[in-house]
């Protein structure tokens, strides 16, 4: 008998250029955009839990993701998954790592492996009772290739799957974890971002804000960035700062319910290169930032960490070192270090403008 990563992987790699669908039992498989089975992990046995109770996937997004102790692929994403689980925490993302006896590995094989792993391997493990039900219940087989993901969405929708590893699995991950991914969202703008894109280039105005109003009303969280394209479009396509300024001002009670977007719209006006400085108005997007804090969380980090970009840019350094380094001690575990690598670059540049 062949390994499952060798005898699956050609039938797996059709049937994902084929468009992620297959069928079994004459069922159709779930495709990309799908919910995803109900109890596609009733029978798995957890030998690696991270608290009681077992793993919370209706809470959070989850990676499920099938291995094997024998395939030096899944070795090498251990380190990444594991990663991942500290980088998010327990409340923004469950990974969730399945395997099952087949020639190669035994429950006892599979058992040692992760308790040799220790906790280099920080995550839910399991190993499916019967022989691959998890993958059934996604595929027509019961073996899949390994290691191979999913990403499945709060919401429980299939969003992605392919390896573990991969740029793709990365990007459309922390879009997921932010709540600005929906493939079937994606797949039904497609064709209205390429006229969005084409009227713009056009310099057609009328076409290009009904087509993007189009594309909001499909998702205007997920497409978050057509907020930050008008603005564009209005200060440097159409040379209108006033209107872009006061569109700008209008959304912090318009998408109050979006802190996220005013935040990274502030940090847009405020960084982004593509402005000029005579364009630039820095007190708008400190108000937007502000405004950010006060409707998403006065203590969320990240909204911290944009005021405080903000607050660098303006000049008002001090201001700026105190609300990182409150970001930094606020951050999760998993991404204390990188608030904190700010924070101190920020210190430093205050200790040199101090100094002269």
């Amino acid at each position: 008998m062949m390994r499952p990563s060798y005898l699956f992987g050609f039938l797996f790699g059709l049937i994902f250029l084929l468009g992620t669908s297959a069928s079994y039992g004459g069922e159709e498989a779930v495709e990309i955009g799908d919910d995803a089975p109900e109890g596609y992990l009733d029978s798995i046995t957890w030998i690696k839990e991270l608290y009681d109770g077992g793993p919370t996937i209706a809470d959070t997004p989850v990676v499920l993701e099938f291995w094997a102790t024998f395939d030096s692929g899944s070795k090498r994403a251990i380190p990444e998954l594991t990663e991942l689980q500290a980088k998010y925490g327990q409340d923004q993302l469950t990974v969730l790592s399945v395997t099952w006896p087949v020639e190669g590995q035994t429950d006892s094989d599979i058992k040692r492996f992760v308790q040799r792993q220790g906790k280099r391997m920080n995550f839910w493990v399991g190993i499916d009772e019967e022989g691959g039900k998890a993958s059934k219940e996604l595929f027509e087989s019961s073996t899949v290739p390994v290691p191979f993901a999913f990403i499945i969405g709060r919401e429980g929708r299939l969003q992605f799957l392919g390896h573990p590893t991969s740029d793709k699995f990365t990007e459309v991950l922390e879009k997921v974890v932010l709540g600005r991914y929906d493939h079937k969202s994606f797949e039904k703008a497609k064709r209205h971002l390429q006229e969005v894109k084409r009227a713009r280039s056009l310099k057609n105005w009328d076409q290009y804000y009904k087509l993007s109003n189009d594309v909001l009303e499909i998702d205007r969280r997920i497409f978050y960035t057509i907020y930050i394209e008008r603005f564009d479009v209005e200060l440097m396509d159409r040379n209108n700062p006033q209107k872009a300024y006061a569109d700008a001002q209008a959304l912090i009670v318009e998408r109050a319910d979006d802190p996220e977007m005013l935040g990274w719209l502030g940090l847009h006006i405020a960084t982004d290169p593509s402005i000029p400085d005579e364009k630039r108005n820095l007190d708008v997007a400190l108000q937007l930032t502000k405004a950010a804090r006060l409707t998403g969380g006065m203590r969320k980090p990240m909204l911290m960490a944009l005021e405080a970009r903000v607050l660098l840019e303006r000049g008002e350094i001090a201001e700026a070192v105190a609300l990182q380094r409150d970001a930094y001690r606020t951050a999760s575990t998993g991404r204390k270090e990188a608030y904190k690598r700010v924070y101190q670059e920020y210190r430093s540049q205050l200790k040199r403008t101090q100094a002269e």
